[in-house]
C-alpha cells in the first residue's frame, strides 16, 4: 500500500462520498473504498475505476501528481525496469544534470564505451589539437603514423608550413649534416626518396615537437584523422579532469547517450531523478502503463 497525501474532496466532489465513511474506513486504498461504495449502493463510485483510471487529469487531481512527494512516493514502489522506462520522458536538462549521481570511475568507463566518433566529439569540443597532443604519450603519436588510413603523401604534404628549426631538425636526422637554410621542399624530397619502412622508422626517430606539428597539419586539413587516435589517447586529457570539468565535456552529448549512462544509476537514486518528471506527462503514463500502482494507493 502506497500513502500519498490524496486530494479527497475530488471524491466527495465528484462520486458523493461521504466525509464520515471516509474517516472510519481505515486502512485501505481508495480502489478497494470505491468498491466498497459501490456495493453499499453508491452508483457513481461503481465508474471509478474507468472514470479516473483512464483519465490523466482526473489521476493528476486525485493523487495530486503536482507535488513532488506524491510522485516520488509513487516512483519509490516501481521496479527498476519501469523506472528505466520513465526515464526517457525526463526533459534533457534533467538527464544531463542527473549524470551527477554516477561516479566518475562509472562515467570515465562509458564514455570510454562511446563509438569512436562521439567520444571524439566530446573530446575535441574540450581541448584544442594541440592540447590534446601535448599530454598524448609518444608511443600513441607513433601509432597513429602506422595507421593504414594515415596516407605517406599526406605525412609529406604536412611538412609544409613547419617553421625553420623543425625543418632543421628533419633535414639533419634525415642526411645526417646540419642545414640552416633549408626548405620544406628539400626536407620532402628526402622523404619521398625513403621506402616504407624506413620512412615509418624516420618518423619515429623525429622529436616528439616535430611530429606534432605534423599532426597538427594533417588535422588541420582532415579532421577526421584524429580518429586514427585510439580510444586511450582520447580519454587521457579526460582522465585528467576532475568531476565537475568532466561533467562539462559531456554537454555535447544526445539524450540518448545520458539515458543510456543513467541506466546505470543506483536503484535508490532513480525515483529522486524521475520524480523531475513533468505532472503531467507522468499522469498521461500511469493512465495507459501503470494503472495497477494506482490500485495501491492508500485512502
Amino acid at each position: 500500500m502506497i500513502t500519498l497525501d490524496v486530494n479527497l474532496s475530488y471524491l466527495i466532489k465528484n462520486y458523493g462520498v461521504n466525509t464520515k465513511r471516509i474517516n472510519q474506513a481505515g486502512l485501505t486504498t481508495i480502489d478497494e473504498f470505491m468498491e466498497t461504495e459501490a456495493v453499499q449502493g453508491n452508483t457513481q463510485a461503481a465508474s471509478f475505476e474507468d472514470d479516473v483510471f483512464g483519465d490523466a487529469d482526473s489521476i493528476l487531481e486525485l493523487y495530486q501528481l503536482t507535488s513532488p512527494k506524491n510522485r516520488f512516493l509513487i516512483l519509490k514502489n516501481m521496479k527498476t525496469d519501469e523506472l528505466q522506462y520513465l526515464m526517457q520522458f525526463l526533459g534533457e536538462d534533467v538527464l544531463y544534470d542527473s549524470l551527477r549521481f554516477l561516479s566518475q570511475e562509472k562515467l570515465t568507463k562509458m564514455v570510454s564505451q562511446l563509438p569512436k566518433e562521439k567520444l571524439a566529439t566530446v573530446v575535441f569540443s574540450s581541448f584544442s589539437v594541440q592540447d590534446f597532443l601535448k599530454v598524448t604519450q609518444e608511443k600513441e603519436i607513433n601509432k597513429f603514423f602506422q595507421s593504414p588510413k594515415i596516407e605517406k603523401n599526406k605525412i609529406i604534404k604536412s611538412v609544409e608550413g613547419l617553421e625553420q628549426s623543425k625543418l632543421q631538425g628533419m633535414m639533419e636526422l634525415l642526411t645526417g649534416q646540419p642545414c640552416s637554410h633549408c626548405d620544406s621542399r628539400e626536407v620532402q624530397a628526402q622523404l619521398l626518396n625513403l621506402d616504407n619502412r624506413k620512412f615509418q622508422r624516420t618518423l619515429e626517430a623525429f622529436n616528439p615537437e616535430i611530429k606534432t606539428a605534423l599532426i597538427s597539419n594533417m588535422v588541420e586539413e582532415n579532421p577526421e584523422y584524429l580518429l586514427e587516435f585510439s580510444t586511450n589517447a582520447m580519454m587521457k586529457p579526460l582522465t585528467q579532469l576532475d568531476k565537475p570539468e568532466f561533467l562539462k565535456t559531456l554537454t555535447v552529448l544526445e539524450p540518448e547517450d545520458y539515458l543510456n549512462m543513467l541506466q546505470e544509476l543506483p536503484e535508490d537514486i532513480m525515483p529522486l531523478v524521475i520524480t523531475q518528471i513533468d505532472p503531467e506527462v507522468f499522469a498521461e503514463l500511469l493512465s495507459t502503463n501503470f494503472k495497477d500502482i494506482l490500485k495501491e494507493i492508500s485512502l
